[in-house]
């Protein structure tokens, strides 16, 4: 199995399942430690937008592609264009030279043509470029994916630890629909082995359309903490995110904004028929709540 973005949030737990079902996988990321070494894994630290990893992947009879960034940072070569399509393109090309068929491609929930930022432009460019690459290919567009290590609750739970008065942007009405990670998993593995899959787009969501303010009281609450929430009209927040988004660390940039306010939901009754899925409720960082 080629597995790109094998660090990645998703592609941990995923290399994971794939040794456990006994495949041997070409782990690829940007990064490596001497922690990730395992039996069955040949591991390749490099940037899928580049060439030269493709030498390492000779025997590799299914492919699962999973780079993505959520924000970019153009002086280390991390653009939307260069993580989502042209890492799309080479994943293709190698699948091409090394005679690879199945492909499972993941994308994102709001993914489409004519979209309003760059990110989910270029995920819907790369999901051109896969349908039309003639494999045999999968494509996936999850919601916000939560579990242990995730970037979701991961950002929310240290500021709704610290602030009392927790800021959010607008209402608060626009909704989202987290999946959990394990379900997720489950739907990618799943692919791989049912043909009536194939050249199939799948919107994966939980069980629940929850509303921003909802998401917020539940992280809270697997906190063990109480929060009032302190509602930012928009027209200030978006000059504030616009000041704030190129200093180092910034929480969110006004591309982000402009997603989160566009929600996040999907219709789960394909999943259910094709997947089981989905049947995790969020109810907040359950996992933090020792920490």
């Amino acid at each position: 199995m080629l597995l790109t973005g094998a660090r990645g949030f998703v592609g941990r737990e995923l290399r994971r399942e794939l040794l456990h079902q006994g495949w041997e996988v070409v782990a690829l990321s940007r990064n490596l430690r001497s922690d990730d070494a395992d039996s069955g894994v040949i591991q390749v630290a490099t940037d899928v937008a580049d060439d030269g990893w493709q030498r390492w992947c000779g025997g590799c009879t299914a492919a699962i592609h999973l780079v993505g960034i959520l924000k970019e940072d153009p002086g280390a070569g991390a653009t939307f264009e260069r993580a989502h399509r042209c890492a799309t393109e080479r994943v293709l090309a190698a699948c091409h030279e090394i005679g690879i068929r199945r492909l499972v491609h993941m994308s994102a929930l709001g993914a489409r043509e004519g979209a309003t930022t760059p990110y989910h432009r270029t995920k819907w460019e790369a999901e051109q470029t896969v349908r039309a690459s003639g494999l045999d290919w999968t494509i996936f567009r999850p919601a916000p994916i939560f579990g242990p290590g995730d970037g979701f609750t991961g950002a929310l739970a240290p500021l709704v630890k610290r602030l009392p008065l927790f800021p959010v942007f607008g209402d608060g009405t626009y909704r989202l629909q987290p999946i959990s990670l394990a379900e997720v998993v489950h739907c990618f593995l799943a692919a791989l082995d049912d043909p009536t899959t194939i050249k199939q787009t799948y919107e994966l969501g939980g069980p629940e359309a929850l509303t921003f303010d909802e998401v917020v009281h539940r992280v809270a609450r697997a906190l063990g903490v109480r929060r009032t929430l302190v509602h930012i009209p928009l027209g200030i927040a978006r000059a504030l995110v616009s000041a704030i988004q190129h200093f180092p660390g910034a929480p969110i940039t006004r591309d982000q904004l402009t997603m989160l306010l566009e929600g996040s939901t999907c219709d789960t009754r394909t999943a259910v028929l094709v997947f089981d899925v989905p049947r995790a409720r969020f109810e907040g960082p359950t996992w933090l709540r020792k920490a």
